[in-house]
Parts: structure tokens; sequence; C-alpha cells
């Protein structure tokens, strides 16, 4: 008997767990981007990096607002343009280099004509913004006519270098958050003016902000969900 209701609270837990998922937006793409997979399918790497299976590392280049990474994920003609599209990316970063150099970096999608994101800032920055804001231009070799949201408000308390930076991007929304570990955990938001044409395709990019800044990338994660309507 307690074996048969062992069985029964099993299924019981699986088929709830399939009622659930049911309710969910379907993952239209998933990848774990390392060093490695980033050397062999991007469309775009810039050159002043050296690389090891354990991190990618920009140094500082010869341009202001250069294009660092760009890797395609959808292609275009896959969605409409009014699809409800989420896309959730996590990055790793070299501690070390956040601490210690200018390291302004700027994540986020594009539909190959115009770019959002954020920017995030190093620890050196902390002390006058806040540690990232919302950042949004025109995509190419380096990002152009950039609007910025607010910079300095709010801050949290802590000051420490994350290293791990989560977005989230509810494009049809014109939305995105960023999420970090101060204080036990603290989210910004911000509204973008322009929307993405998601018909035209969908890339990662990420751009740095002045010529000077370098960055050690551990890995970056991606996750591109289409909610239900």
């Amino acid at each position: 008997m307690d074996r048969c209701y062992t069985f029964f609270l099993i299924f019981r837990i699986l088929l709830l767990n399939e009622i659930l998922l049911s309710f969910q937006g379907k993952v239209i793409y998933h990848q774990t981007m390392t060093p490695t997979w980033l050397e062999a399918h991007a469309s775009y790497i810039d050159s002043s990096r050296t690389s090891t299976p354990q991190q990618l590392t920009f140094n500082a280049g010869a341009a202001n607002h250069a294009a660092l990474l760009k890797v395609p994920m959808i292609s275009a003609g896959v969605l409409k343009v009014s699809t409800p599209l989420a896309v959730e990316i996590t990055v790793a970063n070299d501690v070390s280099i956040g601490n210690t150099a200018d390291s302004d970096m700027r994540y986020g999608v594009s539909d190959g004509t115009r770019f959002i994101g954020f920017e995030v800032l190093d620890k050196g920055n902390f002390g006058k913004y806040a540690p990232w804001y919302g950042v949004e231009g025109l995509s190419g070799a380096t990002l152009s006519s950039i609007q910025f949201n607010s910079a300095v408000t709010p801050r949290p308390s802590d000051s420490f270098y994350p290293g791990q930076f989560v977005f989230t991007f509810k494009l049809d929304e014109r939305w995105g958050s960023c999420y970090i570990a101060h204080d036990g955990g603290f989210v910004r938001t911000a509204v973008y003016n322009n929307r993405l044409m998601l018909n035209k395709g969908l890339n990662l990019e990420v751009y740095k902000s002045n010529k000077e800044e370098k960055v050690g990338i551990r890995f970056i994660k991606v996750s591109i969900i289409q909610d239900d309507a």
C-alpha cells in the first residue's frame, strides 16, 4: 500500500510538472557560449583578443565604442515583428579585471540595425554611477547614435565587482532588467525608445565603451523564449 501510494505521488508530481511546463513559453534558442564555442561560432570577434579555453580576453583597441563580439542566434524571417519574445543572458567576467582596469562593457541584442542592452561598469566607477544602466544605439563596427538611461541612481550599498550579470529583455515591450548579487540581489530596469524588428533576425552583440577598456569573458549563456501572447 505504501509503495503504491509513493508511485501515485510521483505520478502526480510529474503530471503537475507537465501542466506547469505547458503554461510556460517555448524555448526557441539556448546556448552556453564558452571561449572555445565563441571562437568557432561568432560571426565577428575583435582582433584585440587573447583566447584560452578558460577565458576570452579583450584588450585595449583602436576605437571607442568598438564591437567585440557578434553572434547570430535567430535568422531573418523566422519570427514575426510582433512575436512576444524574452531573452535571458548571463555573463560571467574576470573579477580581477573588473576590479582593477577600465572595463565598461555593453551587452545586449540587435536586429542587425538597432541594438538594445546594458552598459556594465568596472569597480572604479561605482562611487559615481550605478553598476549598470540601459543603453541603445545603431549596430555596426562601432555602436553609434548612443542613448543612455539614467546612469546615477538608484545605487546599491555594496561596492564589490560582482563578476556575473543576469540580463532579461522583453523585446515586444522595449523593456529590460539587470540583476547582480549586490545587497542580496539588486535589480535595475530600463525602457528603450526603439523596438527591434524581430523579423530581421536576432544577434548577441558586445561593445566596449572607450578604446582603453578591457574585459575577460568566462562564458555567456543565452536563452530565447517565445512567450504566450
